[in-house]
C-alpha cells in the first residue's frame, strides 16, 4: 500500500453523514442525461483556438503571411488543450504590445524582445508568467519556420534581471487539507472535511461532495478531474477503488498512470453516479435547476374584491389550487470546465462560511476564499502527506511529478518539519 493510500485509509471517515432534507412538500424531478437540454455554453473549442491563433499570427506578422496549414495543425495536435489555450493568451498580450511599438512583430528582435521584458515587469507580471510568455514566442516563432531570437544571451541576462528585482518566488493556491486527524497541529480555516459537510444533499450536493473528495485522494490537476470517466474507476473488495488515468499535464503521449481512490469518495461518486443516472462518459457534469416556489390555494376572485376602476382579468380573478414547490435537475452530457470547477470550491467554501463551520469572518474570509482554486485540493494532499511524515521522493510519484522540486515547493512550509534534521532533532532538542 502506497504512503499516500495508507495515509487516507487513517483518515477517511467510514460512514457518510445523513443527506440534508430537501425542502417540506416539494416535488423533485431528475431528468438523466439525453433527457432534456441544458443552456447553451459558450466554450474556446480547439476550433476557436486554433482560428484565435491563426488570427494573431497574421496580426504580428502582416495579414501576406501564409501558414502551412497541415503544419500548424500538427503543431497544436501535439500540445495539450490548456497549452494551446496559454499560447493564445500570452500571444494576444505580445499583440497588444507590439501594436503599441509599431512595426512587424514576428520575427521579434532581441531589441523588441527586451522591450517586452521591460513592458511585463510595468504589467507586474510575475518572472515565471514572463518566462512563459517568452516561451510561447520561440514557439511562434518555430511555427512559422523564421529565425527565432528569445534565447539570445540579452534577453536572458534582461529576465535574469527581472528575477533579482522582483524575486522568483510564486504565489500557491490557498490549501484544502483534510482537516482533523494528520499531522500534529490543528489545521485551520478551509478543510476538505468542512467543505464536505457544507455539501447540500441535492443532486447539485451530491456531485461536489463527489467531486472534492475524489479531487483530493488522487490528488488531480483540474484538466484530469474534469476529464474523470465512469468506465475508469474500479471498485475494489474492500470497499477502496483504482482511477485509471488516461493522460496528464506530464503524460501527453497517454502511458497512463493509477491512482487509490478511499473507501469515503467511493460511497459519494455511487451516491453522485445514481441520483444522476449516470452509465457511462464523464462523470462530473453540467446541472441545470428550475425551481418554482409554493402557492397556496385562492378562492375565485369577484368583482367585488378589485379596486376602484381595475380592469377586470377573467383569467386572473378564477381560482387557483395550491401548488406545491418544485425542484427540476437536469443532467447535462458535457463535462464541467476548469471554470466551474473553481466556482464550486468558491461556492461551497461560502456555504461553509454561512453555516458557520469556519471561523472566518470580514476580509480574513474574503482573503481565505481568493486564495482557494482548482490546485488547492492537490495542494493541500501534498500538505498532508508533508505532514504525516513522507519524503518528497514518494510523494512526486503519488502525484505523478517528475521530480521533488515542485512537491517541495507545494510544501514548502511543512517539508522542513519532516526532514532528516528535523527528524532527528525532534528526539533530542525537545
Amino acid at each position: 500500500m502506497s504512503a499516500k493510500s495508507a495515509l487516507l485509509k487513517r483518515t477517511q471517515t467510514q460512514h457518510l453523514p445523513a443527506p440534508k432534507a430537501a425542502v417540506s412538500g416539494e416535488i423533485v424531478t431528475v431528468l438523466a442525461p439525453g433527457e432534456a437540454r441544458l443552456p447553451h455554453r459558450r466554450s474556446g473549442s480547439a476550433h476557436y483556438r486554433e482560428a484565435q491563433l491563426v488570427a494573431l499570427l497574421q496580426e504580428l506578422t502582416g495579414e501576406d503571411t501564409a501558414l502551412d496549414a497541415l503544419a500548424f495543425r500538427k503543431s497544436l495536435e501535439a500540445r495539450a488543450p490548456a497549452s494551446i489555450k496559454a499560447l493564445a493568451v500570452d500571444l494576444d498580450c505580445f499583440a497588444r504590445f507590439s501594436e503599441k511599438q509599431g512595426g512587424i512583430g514576428l520575427p521579434a528582435s532581441e531589441t523588441r524582445l527586451v522591450a517586452y521584458v521591460d513592458y511585463c515587469e510595468a504589467r507586474r507580471l510575475r518572472p515565471a508568467t514572463v518566462s512563459r510568455r517568452l516561451s510561447s514566442l520561440a514557439v511562434a516563432h518555430h511555427l512559422l519556420g523564421i529565425p527565432n531570437r528569445v534565447g539570445a544571451g540579452v534577453v536572458r541576462d534582461a529576465l535574469r534581471g527581472l528575477r533579482r528585482r522582483v524575486g522568483v518566488s510564486q504565489r500557491q493556491a490557498g490549501p484544502l487539507r483534510f482537516g482533523e486527524g494528520i499531522g500534529r497541529e490543528a489545521v485551520k480555516g478551509f478543510t476538505l472535511s468542512v467543505l464536505l459537510e457544507a455539501c447540500s444533499g441535492d443532486v447539485v450536493g451530491l456531485r461536489d461532495a463527489a467531486l472534492l473528495s475524489l479531487g483530493y485522494d488522487a490528488g488531480l490537476r483540474v484538466s484530469e478531474l474534469a476529464a474523470v470517466e465512469f468506465d475508469r474507476i474500479e471498485p475494489q473488495d474492500d470497499g477502496s477503488g483504482l482511477l485509471q488515468l488516461a493522460r496528464s499535464k506530464t503524460d501527453q503521449e497517454g502511458q497512463g498512470a493509477f491512482v487509490w481512490l478511499s473507501p469515503d469518495t467511493m460511497r459519494r461518486v455511487t451516491l453522485w453516479r445514481e441520483a444522476a443516472s449516470i452509465r457511462s462518459g464523464v462523470l462530473f457534469r453540467r446541472v441545470a435547476v428550475t425551481r418554482t416556489k409554493a402557492r397556496e390555494a385562492r378562492r375565485e376572485r369577484t368583482i367585488g374584491d378589485l379596486a376602484m376602476h381595475a380592469l377586470i382579468d377573467r383569467e386572473r380573478m378564477a381560482a387557483q389550487p395550491a401548488r406545491s414547490a418544485t425542484a427540476t435537475y437536469k443532467i447535462g452530457e458535457d463535462a464541467l470546465t476548469p471554470a466551474a470547477v473553481r466556482l464550486i470550491i468558491k461556492r461551497t467554501a461560502l456555504a461553509a462560511a454561512d453555516q458557520g463551520l469556519v471561523d472566518l469572518m470580514g476580509a480574513n474570509l474574503d482573503q481565505a476564499v481568493k486564495a482557494l482554486s482548482t490546485h488547492s485540493l492537490r495542494v493541500g494532499l501534498t500538505q498532508d502527506l508533508f505532514a504525516n511524515g513522507e519524503d518528497a521522493g514518494p510523494i512526486a510519484q503519488a502525484l505523478r511529478w517528475t521530480s521533488t522540486a515542485t512537491a517541495l515547493r507545494y510544501g514548502r512550509k511543512l517539508a522542513p518539519s519532516s526532514n532528516a534534521a528535523a527528524r532527528m532533532l525532534k528526539g533530542v532538542r525537545k
